[in-house]
């Protein structure tokens, strides 16, 4: 018998890592041209956070 818990705990996406690849999110463009920052859409979604986190930081 198995554990019902475990197979969910197994199951669950949400214990997955993102995905590396993710291409920058519409709202992350945005944020960037509002910080006139001229970007590539081939940023990742971690490379456009990033990017964001040292202009806003910059800016603040």
């Amino acid at each position: 018998m198995t554990d019902p818990k475990a197979d969910k705990a197994l199951d669950d996406p949400t214990d997955m890592p993102p995905d590396p690849r993710e291409p920058l999110t519409d709202v992350q463009a945005v944020r960037l041209r509002e910080l006139g920052e001229d970007h590539d859409d081939d940023l990742t979604k971690q490379e456009a956070a990033e990017r964001i986190a040292q202009l806003e930081g910059r800016a603040g």
